[in-house]
């Protein structure tokens, strides 16, 4: 039996890989998504109790022999319930540093992996003497959320300060409070993002990926990622820096994805996530690029690890190149019709394309990176192929062509 915790994004797909491989599931959900595991049929399901003890004496009594994050809300439960079942996971004096970004740095720093500068502040007066020391631009943003929630590029001071006081003591994304606020030295160079599955300390990349990310209005808005082909000496170069980072956070078990600027320096992390890559990444268009995907594999090192362990010695060699795009509607409002998908459809590469709103229903500008809008994906041979699908899908978008929105109707007391 194999405990996930929180399976609200990719977990979905993570739960199904582990019952295509005949494993028995329990869905284990905090209080505050009730609502979702009242709705959830696809496994039993249990509410984790506000007595830790309780929860590990349930878990225990079904037998439960590995405990998961299946998603960004899950991370820290997995680990303190594994940690009190003393079953499989990741090392103990790092857990808070997986999940907060100031001691991420600070644990890359103690490990002797290189790192941006960075700070954690409380007040405006604390902010300004992080300015002073980091120098300008910096990125501005929650110590623990995911998603690019509060994240703001700043390039003066007045918009450092006006973004700290925008986010500060807001709750994030996961459900906490931003009483601390990261600030760190922005990194120029190409973002990569390399997803990997460990056991027992020795690490398997699944997929290297390059960014594309534009800056609207000081967001970073990730448009879409490309797949590498073959690991060049630059992306090897980003590779084993990634290893040493997950090395330095004590990962050692299960899923973890890393944003990793190559800056004329050399590789600097952005941020580790000690899970599955979110947000929700159907696995089919990996298995047709890559052959697997990152929750299948896990799924075979939970079930199977002397099979996984065969993964160690092959080498990065994909036999297709993905890329995906995470559309954006730029407009809110009812969505009436989705004029661009024929196009989208007829672009060479096309694979597939998830989670488009449905027509008739209520869509919001936003600039997360959550696939609230769809998420299309793109599988060819050669490179280039896929980058003039992703380019043209991104024009199709820019010229608010994919999407035809009207303004939601408003709501008034008038005399009928």
């Amino acid at each position: 039996m194999i405990a996930l915790v929180d399976p609200l994004s990719s977990g979905v797909f993570l739960s199904s890989a582990l019952r295509e491989r005949g494993q028995d599931c329990v869905h284990l959900y905090e209080e505050r998504f009730a609502r979702t595991a009242r709705s959830d049929m696809s496994a039993p399901v249990l509410i984790a109790s506000e007595n830790l003890a309780d929860t590990v004496a349930e878990l225990r009594k079904r037998g439960v022999r590995h405990v998961v994050p299946a998603s960004e809300f899950g991370v820290a439960l997995a680990h303190d319930l594994a940690a009190a079942l003393d079953l499989p996971r990741n090392e103990d004096d790092t857990a808070a540093a997986r999940r907060d970004k100031a001691l991420m740095g600070e644990a890359l720093r103690r490990a002797g992996v290189p790192c941006a500068g960075q700070a954690t502040v409380g007040t405006v007066n604390e902010l300004t003497g992080a300015l002073r020391r980091l120098g300008l631009p910096v990125v501005v943003k929650p110590s623990q959320s995911s998603g690019s929630d509060g994240c703001r590029v700043c390039w003066s001071e007045a918009d450092a300060v006006t973004h700290f006081l925008d986010i500060h003591q807001q709750t994030n994304l996961v459900g906490l409070p931003n009483d601390k606020v990261f600030v760190q030295e922005y990194l120029q160079g190409e973002q990569y993002v390399v997803t990997t599955v460990s056991l027992d300390g020795r690490h398997v990349v699944c997929e290297v990926a390059r960014n594309v990310i534009e800056e609207l209005d000081g967001l970073p808005v990730r448009r879409y990622n490309v797949s590498c082909p073959s690991l060049g000496a630059a992306e090897q170069e980003v590779v084993s820096y990634t290893l040493d980072c997950l090395d330095a956070l004590g990962i050692r078990d299960g899923a973890a994805n890393a944003d990793v600027r190559l800056t004329c320096d050399g590789p600097r992390l952005i941020e580790v996530n000690a899970r599955i890559l979110g947000p929700v990444l159907h696995p089919d268009p990996y298995f047709a690029a890559f052959g697997s995907s990152q929750q299948h594999l896990l799924a075979e090192s939970l079930d199977d690890p002397a099979s996984f362990k065969a993964h160690f010695s092959r080498t990065y060699a994909p036999p297709q190149v993905m890329g995906k795009a995470f559309v954006r509607c730029w407009d809110s409002g009812v969505l009436t019709a989705l004029p661009g998908l024929p196009s989208v459809r007829q672009l060479p590469g096309f694979h597939s394309v998830q989670g488009l709103p449905r027509v008739g229903r209520t869509v919001r500008k936003s600039m997360l990176t959550k696939g609230r809008t769809g998420i299309v994906y793109f599988v060819h041979p050669q490179e280039s192929v896929v980058r003039k699908s992703l380019e043209a899908l991104s024009r199709l978008e820019d010229d608010r062509a994919l999407f035809r929105v009207t303004p939601a109707p408003t709501t008034g007391s008038g005399c009928r």
